[in-house]
């Protein structure tokens, strides 16, 4: 689920990345006590952050050619 989340934001021109780390028991209570979350019925399984670039990357993306980093194995 995650991954397709991320993989539609970037679809659309959205950032994301995930966060691990982070505390699940006090994550849940903090959404539970906003009323986001029912902790009866669910619990918090994964966190991640989306958003917009201030600015471009100072450094253009660069890949390498499929040949330089893929073998065919016939």
């Amino acid at each position: 689920m995650l991954a397709n989340m991320m993989t539609v934001a970037t679809l659309i021109g959205v950032d994301s990345t995930p966060i691990e780390g982070f505390q699940k028991e006090t994550v849940g209570k903090l959404l539970s006590g906003k009323g986001f979350i029912n902790l009866d019925e669910y619990r918090v399984s994964f966190m991640a952050a989306f958003g917009y670039r201030a600015g471009e990357p100072k450094r253009a993306k660069t890949r390498q050619a499929v040949d330089d980093v893929v073998d065919w194995i016939e």
